[in-house]
């Protein structure tokens, strides 16, 4: 093949390091990458974007490093014996594709992806993931999640719900609660707002109770992808034989894995029922009236915008039509937002093995959330409520943080209380 020919398309989950040859060498260092878009910018406080460059000041840390790590090693410059340290430096990465956008708007560059891809390289040749990581992943293999939670308790948060479970009685939408909330007992309250909500809207929801299992996404990001196509075909086979039409989520990992991680995976079926985000999908059932939000929430609030939701999927008007549908709710935007977005610090393996930069990075979002005058910082992702909760016991400024659907549920009650 001669460099002008064109080169077989791939799809994500094939591609190896050497696919990315012709991009690494492109780098141009401009560094936008570590920096909010120029006319983003309100001021130098909240100008950047990268959470680990930010924290550790040295560029191997940057989407520009992993380019440059990806070049070298691809051309035998150096190897993983001469730089151990490299597993940090792309570990530390959320994988919150702030990188991503910038460079897609510059030169049309995936710096994530490539750090995607040298992640799965350094899994293959024995050289990753960190420690932290591999216990994720014997999670996922031996329990069917990654917090080695046994199956028998998943579906606890449900005890109070009204929801089938699709191994007894069909339905024809698939709640896919995901596994942070459905073991995490302070986070229940995610999927049980949720479920209420859908129910009250008359829709047919059922979950797969004790019998679902991970979606993947933390195995895919962590770069085990042979664990991943694992887990991705057994979904299928799982959400084919219930015979559901659609399915809803409110993790935006899980979203993400379902409706855009699955279909890249070489080999594999392609997943017949449509793929909601919670977000997404309330906000259309509020816009068709099925859901009436009578009930005055009287509120300041700011909306963390989820890298996995937002930039990843591209999801940013729904969970704002969300709040200005609530009457009280006063929605005052932090300076940096959507695909601009700072990162909560707990994504992509962060917060498994560097749990005080995840802390870090979440405190800095929070001191943001706190300039705009709200009372309370409102989002929709389990690792994001999670990290920025610990945060916020840690700083006790007396933010409140909840999920979107919880005032949903306080707007659309029909009693109060």
């Amino acid at each position: 093949m001669t460099y002008y020919e064109k080169k077989p398309e791939k799809k994500f989950f094939e591609k190896e390091l050497v696919d990315y040859r012709d991009m690494v060498w492109g780098c141009a260092r401009c560094n936008w990458c570590q920096n909010q878009w120029g006319w983003n910018v309100k001021s130098a406080e909240f100008s950047e974007i990268c959470p680990a460059f930010h924290e550790f000041r040295i560029f191997p840390y940057s989407g520009m490093g992993k380019m440059h790590i990806a070049r070298a090693l691809l051309e035998g410059d150096f190897d993983y014996d001469d730089a151990p340290e490299m597993l940090d430096f792309i570990y530390t990465c959320t994988t919150c594709g702030a990188c991503e956008m910038n460079c897609q708007r510059l030169q049309d560059k995936e710096p994530l992806k490539v750090n995607e891809t040298l992640r799965a390289q350094f899994v293959r040749d024995g050289f990753g993931p960190k420690p932290e990581h591999k216990r994720l992943i014997t999670g996922v293999q031996h329990y069917d999640n990654p917090w080695m939670q046994p199956r028998s308790q998943r579906d606890r948060w449900a005890r109070t719900v009204p929801i089938k479970d699709l191994g007894r009685e069909p339905a024809q939408t698939l709640f896919f609660v995901g596994c942070t909330a459905a073991f995490n007992n302070t986070l229940w309250k995610m999927a049980q707002s949720t479920a209420m909500i859908l129910h009250e809207a008359g829709i047919d929801l059922g979950m797969f109770g004790k019998q679902e299992i991970c979606c993947g996404s933390p195995i895919a990001r962590i770069g085990d992808r042979e664990t991943f196509f694992t887990i991705a075909r057994r979904n299928i086979d799982l959400i084919h034989t219930s015979g559901v039409r659609q399915i809803i989520t409110f993790c935006p990992g899980c979203y993400r894995s379902l409706k855009y991680d699955y279909p890249e995976v070489p080999g594999l079926p392609k997943l017949k029922p449509a793929v909601y985000h919670a977000a997404e999908y309330i906000a259309q059932l509020i816009d068709e009236e099925r859901i009436t939000c009578h009930n005055t929430v009287p509120l300041k609030v700011t909306w963390h915008d989820p890298c996995h939701l937002g930039r990843h999927c591209g999801i940013y008007e729904a969970p704002r039509r969300i709040l200005r549908a609530i009457p009280g709710i006063e929605l005052i935007e932090m300076e940096r937002i959507k695909d601009q977005a700072w990162c909560c610090g707990g994504g992509g393996g962060a917060r498994a093995a560097y749990p005080d930069f995840a802390r870090a990075t979440a405190l800095k979002r929070i001191a943001e959330a706190q300039k705009t005058g709200a009372q309370a910082l409102v989002t929709q992702c389990p690792f994001c409520e999670q990290n920025l909760m610990d945060a916020l016991a840690q700083v006790q400024n007396g933010m409140q943080l909840f999920d979107l659907n919880e005032l949903v549920i306080r707007a659309s009650q029909k009693t109060k209380k």
